[in-house]
């Protein structure tokens, strides 16, 4: 005999629940790194997966970065200024080859120009009671890029770009996989696509190897880390100065709050991609980037997140993370 529409209704309700108000923490960064309109032009991976997708699947994420920056320094041989707003649209695309292997790919659109969050921070700032520093000095929604070193310009932008960045392509390696933890390896090629004339690129290949690994420590609580070693090419944006090499460090902690919502706290360290400036507006980092994330039964992600200098100079002031992704098999 069919059933009764009660009970099938009941059978069929009862796994789309449990599906999305599951209360299993999913240990994911928020797809974002320093947004410093220098830093961000080089080869940097962003946060990679640690478990791979299956074979034949993956996943597809759109994420915006709106930043601002405001931050001005003097030292006995020059003044520093960087004045300016960021937005970048990302798309991500993972693909899963094989058991073992996965491709990444990231097609980036990148804005620089004076913006509109100056006023908005201000206020935030003075409700807070944080300190304002540079900028009770600088102009409202100024751009302004400028490096002045020993009596010569190295840098001056002061008028708005933007256009498609460097795209990076990744191969990696599932090292390990449970139900509970995962470890990858990952190694990124960044193609000079965009240009460094405009903000968008930094002229140069850069090559970057990461190690990325999740573990779930309880129900609800699950960690994440990453850590990444980059060669980079010598690009058009102060060649003279850059580094030929640089490192990130990535970790963070998801909870799962409520039902499908997780809250994420992570924090990123990076060196210094120039030598022999002598201001912190191009310096080592470390940025806190906290937030929360919805999951839905149709198998959608979205993330809201904020981004914060911990020291202040070589990153944003603020930046603004908006994502949402779907898996796909």
């Amino acid at each position: 005999m069919p059933l009764k529409p009660a009970i099938a209704a009941q059978r069929f309700a009862i796994p789309a629940a449990i599906a999305l108000f599951a209360t299993t923490a999913h240990a994911e960064p928020f797809l974002t790194r320093n947004q410093n309109p220098l830093l961000a032009l080089h080869g940097l991976p962003s946060p990679l997966p640690a478990r791979l997708p299956p074979a034949g699947g993956g996943r597809v994420a759109g994420v915006i970065n709106w930043g601002n920056t405001e931050k001005e320094d003097f030292s006995a041989d020059g003044n520093y200024t960087l004045d300016a707003e960021t937005l970048e649209l990302r798309l991500h695309f993972d693909h899963g080859l094989s058991e073992r292997f996965a491709l990444h790919a990231e097609l980036p659109w990148r804005k620089v120009s004076e913006g509109s969050l100056d006023g908005f921070i201000d206020d935030w700032h003075g409700v807070f009671g944080l300190p304002g520093g540079s900028r009770r000095r600088l102009p409202e929604d100024q751009l302004l890029i400028e490096f002045e070193q020993d009596g010569a310009t190295l840098l001056s932008i002061d008028e708005s770009t933007s256009g498609i960045g460097d795209i990076p392509l990744a191969l990696g390696y599932q090292i390990y996989a449970t139900d509970s933890s995962a470890v990858s390896t990952w190694l990124t090629v960044k193609a000079p696509t965009g240009s460094a004339d405009d903000l968008t690129g930094s002229g140069a290949v850069d090559v970057a190897a990461t190690l990325a690994v999740q573990s779930q420590v309880h129900e609800r609580w699950q960690l994440f880390g990453q850590a990444s070693v980059a060669w980079l090419g010598e690009g058009d944006l102060l060649p003279e100065l850059q580094e030929s090499f640089a490192w990130t460090l990535m970790g963070g902690v998801t909870w799962n709050a409520w039902r499908a919502l997780d809250l994420t706290a992570q924090l990123e360290a990076n060196s210094r991609l120039y030598d022999g400036i002598e201001s912190e507006l191009d310096g080592d980092a470390i940025v806190l980037t906290f937030g929360g994330s919805w999951r839905t039964e149709g198998g959608w992600r979205y993330d809201v997140g904020v981004s914060e200098d911990l020291q202040a100079g070589a990153s944003p002031d603020i930046v603004f993370v908006f994502a949402v992704a779907r898996d796909y098999r």
